[in-house]
């Protein structure tokens, strides 16, 4: 388990995870209990929805095209094209660990320390961010996968069961969900300790491990799937969801190595809660932002979305 959030804590969560990763190689045989990682792959991503959450057949991840040009929306692609949608849950965003971001990431958690609190408490009750400890190794592609299901309401509680009249059968995340402590008991509620714990759940929930590592694993990967869950591989997964503050579409990032939700602000045509154009260029402009901006000679960013397919 992770150590409790604090001013002495490690510099950055993200880091010492990658550090722990890259330097403790085993010279065991013996398998891994790490999580295998998530290649950047809509149909590997789907896969682990579709079994975890009943995702309806209408839904699937895809590639975002054209967000490293910013925020307009006619450079913004979904692919397959004839998964268009302006219907959007939520996007998944890949990016390489450099000393560059390692750095914006450490002035973003000094600016977060003295963030105000009330809004802090606010976002805290309005969405569902659990940490990644560990064990999970390299779990942060389901982990972001996870952050946008429990938080679209894509996680279905059950299915139809035409042998049972008394209900269906409850997905597994939303038996994780409801296995979770969701919400503050009062005001003064830790919120760090909810967030691990919520991590340390799911990282001994052996039946969604084993659906994220068959989804890892699946015949549709262009890569070859590591054989551990504790190979260092230099990048990193964040979601972002759209989230109503206020009765304001914000775009909040989920972030299993950060210390809380990040609200980065409210999106253009606010007037319409239904505009998930304005919240994928949201979403483009703070990558641009606030990753590549960084490393503007890497081309190894990669961007998803979970719609509705047209």
């Amino acid at each position: 388990m992770m150590p409790s959030t604090s001013e002495n804590e490690e510099e950055d969560r993200l880091k010492d995870i990658h550090h722990h990763l890259s330097t403790n190689k085993s010279s065991s045989n013996a398998p891994s209990a790490s999580w295998l990682p998530l290649e950047s792959n809509p149909a590997i991503f789907t896969s682990y929805a579709e079994n975890t959450s009943h995702l309806p057949q209408t839904w699937e991840f895809v590639d975002v095209l054209g967000f490293g040009g910013g925020a307009k929306d006619d450079l913004l692609l979904l692919s397959p094209t004839e998964s268009k949608s302006d219907t959007v849950a939520g996007a998944i965003f890949l990016f390489p660990t450099t000393d560059a971001i390692y750095t914006e990431r450490g002035v973003q958690k000094a600016r977060l320390r003295i963030h105000n609190q009330r809004h802090h408490d606010v976002l805290s009750r309005n969405v569902f961010h659990l940490e990644q400890v560990k064990g999970f190794g390299n779990a942060c592609g389901t982990i972001a996968a996870t952050h946008v299901l429990l938080n679209s309401g894509l996680a279905l509680p059950d299915i139809p069961d035409p042998f049972n009249d008394s209900g269906g059968t409850a997905s597994p995340l939303s038996v994780y969900k409801k296995s979770c402590i969701n919400t503050p008991d009062s005001v003064d509620q830790d919120h760090d300790r909810l967030r691990r714990q919520r991590g340390e759940m799911l990282v001994h929930t052996q039946e969604l491990h084993n659906i994220s590592d068959s989804s890892a694993q699946n015949t549709a990967s262009q890569t070859q799937c590591p054989e551990s869950g504790d190979t260092y591989l230099g990048h990193h997964y964040c979601a972002f969801v759209p989230v109503k503050i206020d009765g304001n579409i914000h775009v909040v990032e989920l972030d299993g190595t950060k210390i809380r939700p990040i609200d980065h602000g409210m999106i253009d045509g606010n007037n319409n809660s239904d505009d998930n154009n304005a919240f994928l260029s949201a979403v483009a402009n703070v990558v641009n932002r606030e990753w590549m901006a960084l490393e503007p000679n890497r081309i190894d960013f990669s961007l998803m979305a979970l719609v509705k397919k047209a």
